[in-house]
Formats: structure tokens, sequence, C-alpha cells
């Protein structure tokens, strides 16, 4: 068990990035309420993922779908993009979760939640995701 757990942690440290330098590499917002704003001046939902730094499967979200080039071109183009830590609570009660990582799109007009994905998503899942709103929206 006790080499289980070294080598997780072993793992996650070489492949560790840090959600500022996620989002300051991929241009996403690490206040909500910045990426509130914003998305009220360019009329465009909010794409927002809820993530902790010890979770595995959140550096896996960020480095094999978030940062593909053609998702990040499409959340860009259609979206606010929001990344925060779940740990410094720094975001409405609404989006509290026992389940890292979520995927959000809320509506900037009401902050009301459209969609709502637990846990990992490949870039074909992401992307039939986003297809929804790019219509609607």
């Amino acid at each position: 068990m006790k080499i289980i757990l070294i080598v997780s942690l072993l793992t996650t440290l070489i492949f560790a990035q840090t959600l500022e330098e996620f989002a300051k590499k991929h241009n996403y917002e690490t206040d909500y309420n910045v990426a509130l704003n914003k998305a009220k001046k360019a009329d465009k939902l909010i794409f927002f993922v809820m993530v902790t730094n010890y979770c595995p499967w959140c550096r896996k979200y960020e480095k094999r779908t978030l940062s593909d080039k053609n998702i990040d071109a499409e959340i860009h183009k259609h979206f606010i993009p929001l990344i925060l830590n779940r740990e410094k609570g720094n975001f409405p009660d609404q989006f509290k979760t026992p389940i890292v990582p979520v995927t959000y799109i809320v509506n900037y007009k009401d902050e009301s939640i459209g969609t709502k994905e637990m846990g990992y998503k490949g870039k074909k899942d992401l992307r039939e995701i986003l297809s929804k709103y790019y219509a609607t929206h």
C-alpha cells in the first residue's frame, strides 16, 4: 500500500502543473466575478472547470483535453473560460461539489447552470457538450 501511495504521489508531482500555470498559459480566468463581468460584456456563457491541486484526473483533463489547441480555440471563441480550485472556496455556493473535476456551463444573465458534467472528459465528449451551446447562444 505504501508503494502505491508513493508512486501515485511521485507521478502527480512529476506531471504537476499548478492551476495558475494552466490558467496563465491558456488564458483562463481564475476569479469568478471577473469571468462573470467579462461574460456580460462579451455576451458569452462561462465555461467553468472546478479542480483541486491534488486531483490526478483534473491534471489529465487539463493536459489531454483542455490543452488541445482546437478545443482551446473552441472554448475561447464561444465562452469565457474559468478555472477554480475548489479548496479556495472563492465562488458561489451553487458550485460547491464533492467531486472534481466538474465542468459547468453558466449563463451570465442569472448565473444559472446550464450544464454540470462530473469527472474527466475526453476530447470527443467535451466537443459534444460544447457544441450544444454553439447554436443556442
